[in-house]
């Protein structure tokens, strides 16, 4: 247990690799290794490490990562290992996750499916891809 909070702490206070600022908008996928925030808009599917998404992100895809923490707006669909929304994030899809966290506020319209359902989720995309 103690391996896995000292491994927490060190990717949390791991510096950010990539900042897409305010103001800045893609239009197309984006695939980021490491730490990386999102301020500005994506339209387009987002695959990464850990992300953050500030309060001024918007986001048009799905998101595909191990972590995130979503305190704009998102809608696609999220799978991630855990995930973490703040009361300023607003989300418009369907969220898999492994771990979830919702902050007073925050505003979800979607399906849900967390804890062991993340992983029955998992197998069943698999077989309906490989098919």
């Amino acid at each position: 247990m103690i391996r896995k909070r000292e491994k927490r702490e060190n990717s949390n206070s791991a510096e950010i690799k990539s900042i897409l600022a305010e103001g800045l908008r893609i239009e197309g996928n984006v695939i980021a290794e490491g730490k990386i925030r999102i301020d500005g808009e994506i339209n387009g599917d987002i695959k990464g490490d850990y992300i953050i998404l500030g309060e001024t992100s918007k986001i048009k895809g799905n998101i595909f990562s191990e972590f995130i923490v979503i305190m704009g707006t998102v809608e696609g669909n999220i799978t991630s290992q855990e995930v973490e929304i703040k009361t300023t994030g607003k989300i418009r899809g369907d969220i898999v996750t492994q771990k979830l966290s919702i902050e007073p506020g925050a505003s979800i319209e979607g399906n849900i499916k967390s804890g062991d359902f993340y992983e029955n989720s998992l197998s069943i995309s698999s077989i309906e891809t490989a098919e």
